[in-house]
C-alpha cells in the first residue's frame, strides 16, 4: 500500500468513494479533493473551516449528484452540499446553537443526519436554498463522533466514552456505553455492523446487541474509520498508519508505508482509499487505479520487473497543453502516479541513467519541456532556445545524453546542462538510440536516418530505403537494428546498410525494442503487436485481446522475457493501456497470461537501450 503524492498538506479528515473513478475527500482549512479514476484534484470549497466527513449517501447506492460535508467549530459550525456542478454553504437552522460537526451520513439528496462534538444529532430535510434545513432533534449525553443510517428509519451514532445511540421508531436513545470512546460506526444492515475506537477497540453488532471488544486485540492504536464490504470483509484505519483487515472472520493488520494517523478510509467495488493526517493518500483494497490518467502514455523504461517509468500527454489530453504533465512509477503490479514540477505539456520519451537519476522529454506547441528525476522527483532543467517540441531522449550515462525533436533539433547533455549541436536535417526527427559515446542512430520524417560518428562529433545523413515517416530506432548491436515507422514500414540493420523488409502490417509502428540478435518486438496503432523470432516477424495476439483496439505507442522489454508495451485508452475517458508480456494490466485489471515460452534467454547488452524514444 505505497503512499500515493497528495495535493496537500492539510490533514484529510474524511473519504467517501462512490465508485472506482468518482470519490471525494475532505480536510482542514475548508480542503476538498476529488478524485477521477487516476489523480486526486483540490476543488473550491469557499470556506477555511476544518471539515471532518463526507458523504454521498448509503455506501452501496451513492448519490453522485448531492453531498453534504461537515465541520467547523462550536458556534460556527460548517456545511457543504454537492449539487453536481459546485459546493455551496448548507447551514440553515445550525448556528449558533451546534457544535463542531463531526461526522454526516446523507440517506437521500432531501434526507440527512450529522452529529456534533456537544452530542448533538441534527436531521437535515428538504433542497438547499429552497427551503430546507437542519433540525435539532436530539442530545447525547456527551459528544458523538460517528453517524451512520442503516435506513431511512433505522441508525446509529456513536461517541465519547462508549456511547452507542440507536435511531428507531422515530426517536434516538442511548442503547448501550462501552466505556472507551468510540470514533466510528459502520452498518451493513440494520442488524449487522461494526464499531471501532480508542486503543483499537472494535465492537460487532448482531442479534440485537453489540459485543467486544473483539479478542485478541489486533492492534493498540486508536482507530479513527471503519468500512465493511459485506460480513465477511472490512477495513479499518487509524494512529500511526494503523490498516486492518478483516477476512474470514479475522483482524489482522497490514503492513503500512506511513506512519501518520489515517482517520478515514471508503471504498467501491472492493478498491479504495484511506486518507489522513499531512494530506497521506494510500491506497486499499485491490487493485484500484493508481496514477493511469485517462491520457495516451507514450513512452516506457524498466530498470527491472519491479522499477519501471512511464510517460505520456498532459491529462488534457495530446496537444492540447491543458491539465498536468503525465508521469508514473511501475512497482511489478502497479503505477503510482508522480509529482511533477513543470507546466501542462505532453511528455514524449523517458529514460532512466540509473533508478534514482532520469529524464522526460517532450513539449507542446512550439515550447520543448526538459524534465530531470534526482532526489526523489520530477522537475524542469531549462531546455536551449525554443520553436520545437522533442521526441526523445537517450543518455549514455548520467552525465552524456541525446534528445532530438522538431525541425531536426539535436540536443546534447554533458557538463551538466543541454545544449544545441549542428544537425544534418531540417526533417523532424522522432528517435535517438546510441551504441556507446561515439555511436549513435537517429531517424525521422521523411525517412530520415542520421548517424553520429565520435571520431568528428558530427551527425551525418545516410540514405535510406523509404521516404515514410520513422517513429522509432534500436541496435542491438553495430551490425543488429531495426527502425520502424508509418505504415507499417520496417528496415533491418546488418551493419552496413538499411534494407526495407517486407511489410507485414499497414497500420502506423511506433516502437521498437530489440532483445537479442534474433528477437525483436514492435507496436504500433490499433493494438498491432509484432514478435520476431529469428526468421521472420508474426502478429502477436494476446489473450483477451485488448479492449478497444487502442494505439501503442511504446514496448519495452527485459532480457528474462518481461516487458511492458503502453498505449493510448481503449476508449474515449477511460485509463490509458498498460500491456505487460506475460502479464496484462489495464484500468486496474490484471490477468496472467502464459503464452510466450522464452526457451532461449541471452544476456541483454550492457548498453541501456531505450526503443521508442
Amino acid at each position: 500500500m505505497p503512499v500515493v503524492a497528495s495535493p496537500t498538506f492539510n490533514n484529510l479528515n474524511g473519504v467517501a468513494m462512490l465508485s472506482a473513478s468518482n470519490g471525494w475527500a475532505v480536510g482542514d482549512a475548508g480542503t476538498i479533493l476529488h478524485y477521477d479514476g487516476s489523480s486526486w484534484n483540490l476543488i473550491p470549497s469557499g470556506i477555511t473551516a476544518n471539515l471532518y466527513s463526507v458523504s454521498f449517501g448509503p455506501p452501496n447506492a451513492p448519490t453522485p449528484n448531492a453531498g453534504f460535508a461537515v465541520g467547523g467549530t462550536t458556534g460556527n459550525p460548517a456545511a457543504l452540499f454537492w449539487n453536481g456542478v459546485a459546493w455551496s454553504t448548507a447551514t440553515s437552522g445550525l448556528a449558533p446553537s451546534a457544535g463542531k460537526l463531526t461526522s454526516v451520513f446523507l440517506v437521500s439528496s432531501s434526507d440527512g443526519w450529522a452529529v456534533d462534538d456537544s452530542g448533538g444529532i441534527w436531521h437535515w430535510s428538504g433542497t438547499p436554498g429552497l427551503g430546507g434545513g437542519w433540525n435539532l432533534v436530539s442530545s447525547a449525553i456527551d459528544g458523538l463522533n460517528s453517524i451512520f443510517m442503516s435506513s431511512a428509519t433505522d441508525g446509529w451514532a456513536v461517541g465519547v466514552s462508549g456511547l452507542i445511540y440507536h435511531y428507531s421508531g422515530g426517536g434516538w436513545t442511548l442503547f448501550a456505553t462501552v466505556g472507551t470512546t468510540l470514533n466510528s460506526v459502520f452498518m451493513l444492515s440494520p442488524t449487522e455492523g461494526w464499531a471501532v475506537g480508542n486503543g483499537g477497540l472494535v465492537y460487532h453488532y448482531s442479534s440485537g446487541s453489540w459485543t467486544g471488544p473483539v479478542s485478541p486485540a489486533v492492534t493498540n492504536n486508536d482507530l479513527r474509520s471503519i468500512f465493511m464490504l459485506s460480513q465477511t470483509e472490512g477495513w479499518a484505519v487509524g494512529k500511526s498508519g494503523t490498516v486492518l483487515h478483516f477476512s474470514s472472520g479475522l483482524w489482522t493488520s497490514l503492513p503500512s508505508s506511513t506512519s501518520q494517523t489515517l482517520s478515514a478510509v471508503s471504498l467501491s467495488g472492493g478498491a479504495g482509499w484511506a486518507v489522513g493526517d499531512a494530506g497521506t493518500m494510500i491506497p486499499v483494497g485491490g487493485p484500484l487505479a493508481q496514477g493511469i490518467p485517462a491520457t495516451t502514455l507514450q513512452s516506457v523504461y524498466l530498470l527491472s520487473g519491479t522499477d519501471g517509468w512511464v510517460a505520456g500527454c498532459s491529462t488534457g489530453g495530446c496537444n492540447s497543453g491543458a491539465g498536468e504533465p503525465v508521469i508514473a512509477h511501475w512497482d511489478g503490479t502497479s503505477t503510482t502516479r508522480a509529482t511533477v514540477s513543470a507546466p501542462a505539456a505532453d511528455l514524449n520519451s523517458i529514460f532512466m541513467a540509473n533508478p534514482s537519476d532520469g529524464w522526460a522529454v517532450g513539449g507542446v506547441g512550439t515550447t520543448p519541456l526538459i524534465l530531470q528525476y534526482t532526489g526523489g522527483s520530477w522537475n524542469q532543467v531549462p531546455a536551449p532556445s525554443s520553436g520545437y517540441v522533442l521526441h526523445s531522449v537517450f543518455m549514455v550515462n548520467s552525465n552524456d545524453g541525446w534528445a532530438v525533436g522538431d525541425g531536426g533539433t539535436i540536443l546534447r547533455y554533458s557538463g551538466g546542462s543541454w545544449g544545441s549541436v549542428s544537425s544534418p536535417t531540417t526533417n523532424a526527427l522522432r528517435s535517438v538510440f546510441m551504441l556507446g559515446d561515439s555511436d549513435g542512430w537517429g531517424v525521422g520524417d521523411g525517412g530520415t536516418i542520421i548517424k553520429y560518428q565520435g571520431s568528428n562529433g558530427q551527425w551525418q545523413k545516410v540514405i535510406a530505403s523509404t521516404g515514410a515517416r520513422l517513429n522509432s530506432v534500436f541496435l542491438f548491436d553495430s551490425t543488429h537494428g531495426w527502425a520502424v515507422g508509418a505504415g507499417g514500414t520496417i528496415l533491418h540493420y546488418d551493419g552496413s546498410i538499411w534494407t526495407t523488409v517486407p511489410d507485414f502490417v499497414s497500420t502506423d509502428l511506433n516502437s521498437v525494442y530489440q532483445t537479442n540478435p534474433q528477437e525483436a518486438w514492435a507496436v504500433g496503432d490499433s493494438a498491432t503487436i509484432l514478435h520476431r523470432t529469428g526468421i521472420s516477424w508474426y502478429p502477436y495476439t494476446p489473450s483477451p485481446p485488448l479492449a478497444g483496439n487502442p494505439d501503442l505507442q511504446s514496448v519495452f522489454m527485459l532480457s528474462n522475457g518481461f516487458g511492458l508495451v503502453v498505449g493510448g485508452p481503449p476508449s474515449p475517458g477511460s485509463q490509458a493501456t498498460i500491456y505487460s508480456i506475460p502479464e496484462f494490466y489495464q484500468a486496474q485489471v490484471l490477468i496472467v497470461i502464459s503464452l510466450i515460452a522464452i526457451s532461449l534467454i541471452i544476456p541483454r547488452h550492457q548498453h541501456k537501450r531505450k526503443h521508442r524514444n
